[in-house]
Formats: C-alpha cells, sequence, structure tokens
C-alpha cells in the first residue's frame, strides 16, 4: 500500500481525532508507519467474519482499557461518523471498564489467600 495514501486516507476518515504520533511516526519512521498498517489489514481484514461496527467497538473498548487515549478518541469519531450511537458507544466503554475491573479481581487472589 502506498504509505502516502494511506495517511490521507486516516485524515480523511478521523480528521482531528487522528493520533498525532501517527503523522509523527509516517514522519520519522516510514517503515513502522507501514508495520503499522500492516498489523491493521491482519487485524481487520477486508471481508472479514466481524462488520465494521463490531470492529470499531471492539477496537474502542480495547483502547480505553489499554489507555490508548489516541486510538479510543479515533475510535469514537470513526464511530459516530459510521452511525454508531451514544448508547452502543457508552455500553462498550462500560464493558471494557468491567473487564478491566475484572483484573483487579485477579491481581487480588494473592492477598485475598492472605487473609486466611
Amino acid at each position: 500500500m502506498d504509505l502516502e495514501k494511506a495517511l490521507a486516507m486516516m485524515q480523511q476518515n478521523l480528521g482531528a481525532a487522528l493520533p498525532p504520533v501517527m503523522e509523527k511516526i509516517y514522519e520519522k519512521d516510514p517503515a513502522l508507519f507501514a508495520n503499522h498498517l500492516a498489523g491493521k489489514q491482519f487485524a481487520k481484514p477486508e471481508g472479514g467474519a466481524l462488520d465494521e461496527r463490531t470492529r470499531v467497538l471492539i477496537h474502542l473498548a480495547v483502547s480505553v482499557a489499554l489507555g490508548a487515549d489516541g486510538c479510543a478518541r479515533a475510535m469514537a469519531h470513526r464511530g459516530r461518523a459510521i452511525g454508531i450511537s451514544k448508547q452502543e458507544i457508552l455500553e462498550a466503554l462500560y464493558i471494557a471498564r468491567f473487564a478491566a475491573a475484572g483484573k483487579v479481581i485477579e491481581n487480588a487472589e494473592a492477598v485475598i489467600d492472605e487473609l486466611e
């Protein structure tokens, strides 16, 4: 894929929600930018089993859970652009919050064991 066209498409699709780091990576390390695009194509293949709405909601939830603010903002923007409702986005956030809380519970096992 032509990297310049890929960046232009990202800018068109995400506008101001495009994480600034993407343009910086494009300028300073085109190989890393290309690798990131290849990762996207692997994770979100054309004609894959999941529809675009589902992919965006998953990407949004995981981004929030991992603290990837730029990706989360970009996916919120993308979601609204493709017609995902405010309530659907909020529900994805609730799921991310619940999943993250589950990690805290799992991490607490050693502490709980010590309470016996």
